[in-house]
């Protein structure tokens, strides 16, 4: 969507785009603007402003720049989103080059191993409940077809116990 919402903005600002480049090039905002809003308001609305349909103009380095400013923030780097290629002359787009990516600080990096600690914690733990309970199902049924089921109503326990 990134990748999608870049080439058009170029398109749009540098190439003449016209109304059917504008628009496509706000579908693939509108498809990552939610993400980028959560990650920083304000990058969401520099991208929004530039590539919303009726845009009065477009600036493509804003874009590129408000976009890359978040790639830490969801989780991508530089070489994820790449560049602009231009196959006719077989390099990128004059500005539409891959960003370099910052490396990030080591508390980043410990805080995404925590999280992931917490994600893979809370899977197992949600599954093996789920593996419980499935086997607890399971054994209900079969007392159920054995003819002893497990709960019984109070009618049942005053017949048996006659």
């Amino acid at each position: 969507m990134i990748q999608g919402t870049l080439r058009y903005a170029y398109k749009v600002d540098k190439l003449q785009g016209g109304e059917k480049e504008n628009a496509e090039g706000a579908v693939f905002a509108a498809a990552v603007l939610p993400v980028v809003h959560a990650a920083d308001p304000q990058a969401a609305q520099t991208i929004y402003d530039n590539m919303k349909v009726g845009a009065d103009s477009t600036d493509v380095q804003a874009v590129k720049k408000a976009f890359e400013s978040v790639y830490p923030d969801l989780g991508i780097n530089c070489a994820d989103v790449g560049g602009f290629w231009n196959e006719g002359t077989k390099d990128y787009y004059p500005g539409m080059e891959p960003c370099k990516t910052i490396v990030a600080s080591s508390s980043a990096q410990s805080e995404s191993k925590n999280n992931n600690t917490l994600a893979i914690a809370l899977g197992c733990t949600f599954g093996g409940l789920f593996v419980i309970a499935a086997a607890m199902v399971l054994y209900m049924r079969n007392r159920e077809q054995v003819g002893e089921p497990v709960f019984k109503t109070a009618s049942d326990s005053t017949a048996t116990s006659a």
